[in-house]
Parts: C-alpha cells; sequence; structure tokens
C-alpha cells in the first residue's frame, strides 16, 4: 500500500478483502481440496530446503484451510522431522509450539477450539514454521483473520538472528492477490507454497515446481 494510507485506510482495505478470499478459498476447499493438498504437499518437499530431523510447527486446519497434515505426515516419515502444533500462549498476544507424534486422540481443544498438543508436552523452537492465511502477494505480505497471533509470533521469532525460522506460507493458489495490504508491524513470508510451485517472497525471485 502507499506510504500515505493511513492506519484507517490500510485497516479498512483488508476488512474488505476478506470476505473475497474467504470465499475464494471455501471454493477451492470444496471444489477439491483434499486432492490439491496432496499437489502441495509435493510441490512444498520439492521446493523448500529441508533437514533430516527438522523441526517444523505446522497448524491445525480451520475449516477451508489448505489441510498441511499430508505434507506433515510426510516430513515425519521421509525427514524425521519433529512435528510441532500451535497453542495460543495465556501470557501474550502469541503462539507456543508443542511437539505432536501424529495421535489426533492426545489433542486438547485450546482457545477458539482448535486441537493442540497438551500443555505437559512442552515447548520448542521450529526451525520452519508453516503459516496458513487468507491471502498472499509476491512479496511475502500476508492477510491473515486479523487476531494477529502469527505476526506477534514470527516477530518474536527472528529477534534472535542466528536462529532465525524459515517461514513458509501455505495456501491454495486461488489465494494470491497482487498486493495485499500492509502496516509496518506485519511480518512477511519467506516463501509461499500453493499446488502451482514455491514461491520465493524476498525479491519475488522464482518460482519453483522441482529442486
Amino acid at each position: 500500500m502507499p506510504q500515505s494510507d493511513s492506519l484507517d485506510d490500510i485497516k479498512a482495505a483488508k476488512a474488505a478483502l476478506r470476505p473475497k478470499l474467504r470465499q475464494r478459498r471455501q471454493e477451492a476447499a470444496k471444489a477439491n481440496g483434499a486432492a490439491i493438498a496432496g499437489v502441495a504437499a509435493e510441490r512444498f518437499i520439492a521446493g523448500i530446503s529441508l533437514t533430516q530431523g527438522i523441526a517444523v510447527a505446522g497448524y491445525w486446519p480451520l475449516p477451508s484451510e489448505i489441510d498441511p497434515r499430508p505434507l506433515l505426515s510426510r516430513l515425519r516419515a521421509e525427514f524425521a522431522a519433529r512435528i510441532l502444533l500451535p497453542a495460543v500462549r495465556a501470557d501474550s498476544l502469541g503462539l507456543t509450539f508443542r511437539p505432536w507424534n501424529g495421535d489426533e486422540t492426545i489433542l486438547e481443544p485450546g482457545r477458539y477450539g482448535i486441537p493442540a498438543p497438551p500443555e505437559a508436552a512442552g515447548a520448542e523452537r521450529p526451525d520452519l514454521v508453516i503459516v496458513p492465511l487468507l491471502g498472499f502477494d509476491r512479496q511475502g505480505r500476508r492477510l491473515g483473520l486479523g487476531a494477529g497471533y502469527y505476526d506477534a509470533t514470527l516477530s518474536a521469532l527472528r529477534r534472535d538472528a542466528a536462529n532465525r525460522p524459515l517461514c513458509v506460507g501455505y495456501a491454495f493458489a486461488v489465494q494470491q492477490v497482487p498486493e495485499v495490504p500492509c502496516w509496518a508491524q506485519d511480518e512477511r513470508l519467506d516463501w509461499v507454497v500453493t499446488e502451482r510451485g514455491a514461491i520465493r517472497c524476498e525479491d519475488q525471485v522464482e518460482e519453483r515446481e522441482g529442486r
């Protein structure tokens, strides 16, 4: 957005864009969501640099969000990845990431009813964060639901420059827009992966379907 836009203008632009992108996402999920999630998992593994034993923060999908669970299962099986799921922190506007072994029966409803591992599982710092979203652009700007949890969390994680996690948006391709309205505190993504490929966001350098 132009620098001259006020915070109220940006807030209004975000609010106007959310229902349009929510509808796009719902239509994609309803039309072929499960198949697309499988293809997106292939694109992720082909396009993102991964190492054995990597700690990956995924998410439990809300209705119509692209389902990351097929990807998380493959990362666990093929890379011995330690899978983490987010839980809302009680002491701040942020998330903590708890280890999850894939057993859905151990999950407990957290804030907003979203399943998360129990607090007794502890917390770990991720090497890679898979970020859900409503919309994105090629510069890595992300439109979320507006609560600010991921922006606060990514900002905190990135303060440690020596252990900066890779932040990858995960979405249906139809969620891409030319420009997402944003303000200074909005955290940008490093990559976005859709069923069409992996998009590097730093300088919109490339889009890859393979290594």
